[in-house]
Formats: C-alpha cells, structure tokens, sequence
C-alpha cells in the first residue's frame, strides 16, 4: 500500500485549526500541501493571512499560492520566515539518504534517518520563526516506536512540544494508518507542560477527549507515548525479545520457536536454522512466550517444553514461580496494537498491559 497519498479529511482538517491557540498569522504554508485541506482550513479562520501551499504535484485550491517543488529543497530556501507550518507529510522511505544536507545542520547534526517523513520534519522546523507554530501530522511510530526515541529527544530539548494528538485508526479510511497529530513551537521561553489526548468521531463530527498532562522530563528524553511516561509503582517484568531473524531459517537444523498464526489457544511455531547463533535469548521450562509482530501479536502461553532459543518475532517472559501466568490467566492483551502495515507490539506495550491486569486484579481483591 502507498502511504505517500493520504489526505487529511477536511472535517480532520478544521478540528486542529480550531484548536490552535495563536495569534493572528500573517503567513500560513504547507510544504506537502497535497489537498490543501489543511490549508483551506485555515484560511477560513484567517481569512487576512497568506496561504502557500508547496507540492511536487500541481494543487489548486482557492486563496493557495502554490510552489511546484520539493519541499525540503523549498525549506533550505526559504527558512525562519512563517508565524505557522501545517503539514501531512507522505510516510515512505527516501530515495537517498540525506539528498538535502542542510536539512541535518544544527542540532540535527548527528542525526541520521531513512524516512522521509522524517527528513520533512526537519524541513518544516526550518520554516518556524522565531515564535512560529507547526503543526503535523506523523505516523504513530514516529510517537512509540524506540528506533524514534533519539529524534524525539532532539525534538523534546530543542523545541516545544505543547500537544500531541492521537488521531482514530480510520481517519484516513479503510486503510487504518495509525497518527499523531504534533503542535510543536520554536520559542522555548513559553514552554510550560506537554498535554497528551485523544481524537474520536461522533457521526460526522470529531472531538478530542480529555487531555492529561506529560511530564516535561519524558518529553526530553523522548518518552511522547503514555508506556514510556514515568509511572510509580509498576512491577518489572524480566522480559526479553528474541535475537534470531526468520531471514536465517532453514528446511532442517537447530530448533527455534517462531511466532504462529492468531488461535484460541496459541502456540509457538518451531522452526530450524543451520548454524547455531551467539548468545541466543532462549526460553526454559514454565517460560512465558508472547507473540510481539503480525495477526497474533500480544497473544501468550507458558512454555513446557525443552531450553530452546526463540527468534525476533517473541518476548520471552521468566516466570519461575508461575506467579504471572497465575496473573493472566483468562486474560487477553487488549492494549492498542501498534504499526502501519504490519502490526506488533514492544516489551513496553506488554509490560503496561500487564501493570494494567495487576492492578484490576487487585482492584477486584
């Protein structure tokens, strides 16, 4: 599927307008302009502002000044110069790593990335001057993913954070692409706290629920996602991801437990590969083994079986005493279950589920 083509639904589109607290903008720009929804959206709440709209395809929207190119090359150009950035930025990979250098100056020095929406993160922080607003859209991996955590960081110390929106799976249609919506600021002088909430439709309508408040020290150190956030009292888990890719399977070989097809009472899979691997993570008797990627990720079992290494695909859970399969008994993992085009879930998102049984069994007790 190409996730490079997904505009921002026009009723999506008036709902982060009408929720952005600045003032009047003079200039107003979008440098992945697409639709130009988010765009017209703000020209009919701004109606004396001027609306730039930049695309490597021709747009026409009424009020659009529009720029056919690149929108990174378009940033280098012509940066520190817009009060608000909106953005929707195509979600794919780049053709060639850094293409536009400048885009990585600065704190962004060290910063390396094969995403291009991504790099357009970049291009479109450029833009902000000095008390400038961007609000954009990301894919939700960008907010949960750790492979992220380091962006986020740079982000989070550099600029101002002030809202990050989840946005409902079927925003863009059947295609369920999971995002967030991001209002960052360039003037750290006014930051005060991150508020975090949730988009949902009502009918044609969307509202955002109640929002709760990240402590700055996550933001800094990257932790936008409600697992991360600094939580007292949660019981650690001694969970581990296996290490063996399913790129080195074989027909025949040493064992390894792989992930398996959703069922009722799941199970691993055993599969083989040739030559044995340096210091595996294996799985023990009365281990717990969860299933983290595709249609069964977040489904579990003990394992009673021989010591065996498991492959990338796993969580392997020690349970000694049976204490936390005692926990789960009966339980299905019932947290959101992350990813674009292919679904998984992290060692964070189980262990949060998890603490979430812990304290409704308790709260039964």
């Amino acid at each position: 599927m190409d996730y490079s083509k997904f505009y921002t639904p026009q009723e999506v589109a008036s709902l982060l307008i009408k929720m952005l607290s600045i003032p009047q903008p003079k200039r107003i720009i979008d440098i992945c302009c697409g639709s130009c929804n988010l765009l017209s959206a703000a020209g009919r709440r701004w109606k004396d502002a001027t609306l730039t709209g930049v695309d490597t395809a021709s747009q026409i929207a009424d009020g659009v000044q529009f720029v056919r190119m690149d929108g990174r090359e378009f940033a280098i150009q012509t940066s520190q110069r817009y009060p608000l950035v909106l953005a929707n930025p195509p979600f794919d990979y780049v053709g060639i790593k850094r293409e536009y250098p400048e885009l990585f100056d600065g704190v962004f020095e060290t910063y390396h990335t094969s995403r291009l929406e991504n790099e357009m993160l970049l291009a479109n922080l450029r833009l902000l001057d000095k008390t400038g607003v961007l609000l954009i859209i990301m894919p939700s991996s960008f907010v949960e993913a750790e492979s992220n955590r380091e962006i986020r960081k740079i982000v989070g110390r550099n600029y101002y954070v002030k809202n990050i929106i989840k946005l409902p799976e079927d925003t863009f249609g059947a295609s369920h692409i999971n995002c967030y919506v991001l209002e960052i600021r360039r003037r750290l002088g006014q930051r005060i706290c991150t508020k975090s909430c949730k988009a949902f439709r009502d009918a044609n309508k969307y509202f955002l629920s109640e929002k709760v408040t990240i402590h700055q020290r996550d933001i800094f150190e990257g932790n936008w996602h409600t697992d991360f956030w600094s939580k007292p009292n949660n019981i650690e888990l001694n969970i581990r991801r296996g290490n063996i890719s399913s790129q080195s399977f074989s027909d025949s070989g040493l064992p390894v437990l792989h992930t398996a097809k959703q069922s009722r009472n799941w199970k691993p899979s055993i599969r083989h590969i040739k030559n044995a691997v340096k210091m595996p993570v294996y799985a023990d008797y009365g281990d717990i083994i969860v299933s983290r990627i595709g249609k069964s990720a977040g489904q579990w079992c003990r394992y009673f079986g021989k010591r065996v290494p498991i492959s990338d695909c796993l969580f392997r859970i020690k349970d000694p005493d049976g204490s936390i399969a005692d926990a789960l008994a009966g339980k299905k993992y019932d947290h959101e279950i992350k990813g674009i085009a292919v679904k998984y879930i992290t060692v964070n998102d189980f262990k949060s589920w998890y603490n979430s049984v812990i304290v409704n069994n308790d709260t039964i007790a």
